[in-house]
């Protein structure tokens, strides 16, 4: 009983926003006051099994326990307070930063290669796996990684789903909308780096259904652990 209460108890205040390090600290306190309260009632000649159920009684409801932690708004997360920036706004913007310093990095590298791509040749079929190998970390591997960490985050701080969901969506509309090319031909006519974000008639429904299987990467996982432990916390 006592174990599952407290695991309970640790659960309600991560709801509540309490940030984690003071989280831990309000459960080793509240852990460490039932323990001296069980130590007073078998020295009042209770049994082991008495002492422990008049402790939790004294200790009183993990309702009203809950209470007292989330009064005091210097123990909520930052993450709790301003959720729209943790989970809509930084990704988008890690997302950005991320494409557009991997794409300059590999300018840089491009530049300092332009002597030696001038003396070779690159099959066409070379040329186009370097093509598909950026669309895909830029347009897949980037916005995935973002989400995931998102999804991580936000079920470990427990923060409404709208929040994260609003974030993994607009940036995978985002990412569906953003055009990139980056070819090596070698010769006289070495390279080629191109992007761009724009919506067309004939183009628009494929995008959609790429933000829509981008984004069901993460939501879906995200959306079955958040069940599994709402269950869990039920039984």
């Amino acid at each position: 009983m006592g174990e599952q209460r407290f695991e309970n108890l640790r659960e309600a205040l991560l709801r509540t926003g309490v940030a984690g390090r003071q989280l831990r600290r309000a459960l080793v306190e509240i852990e460490a006051h039932f323990r001296h309260l069980v130590d007073e009632e078998r020295a009042h000649g209770q049994t082991d099994q008495e002492a422990r159920i008049a402790a939790h009684r004294r200790l009183g409801t993990n309702a009203t326990l809950v209470l007292s932690y989330a009064a005091r708004p210097e123990l909520r997360a930052w993450s709790r307070r301003w959720p729209a920036v943790w989970f809509v706004i930084l990704p988008l913007i890690s997302y950005i930063v991320i494409s557009a310093a991997t794409l300059a990095v590999t300018l840089i590298i491009a530049d300092q290669m332009s002597p030696y791509l001038y003396t070779i040749h690159l099959s066409p079929q070379l040329t186009a796996r370097i093509d598909l190998s950026a669309r895909l970390v830029l347009l897949c591997i980037f916005p995935i990684s973002v989400f995931a960490t998102v999804a991580v985050f936000a079920y470990r701080r427990r923060v409404a789903l709208r929040w994260p969901l609003s974030g993994i969506a607009l940036t995978s509309v985002l990412a569906s909308l953003i055009n990139v090319t980056l070819k090596f031909t070698g010769g006289p006519t070495p390279g080629e780096i191109g992007g761009g974000i724009g919506i067309s008639p004939q183009t628009l429904p494929a995008q959609l259904m790429r933000a829509a299987i981008l984004a069901s990467l993460a939501v879906i996982p995200l959306w079955i652990a958040v069940r599994r432990a709402r269950s869990y916390n039920a039984i």
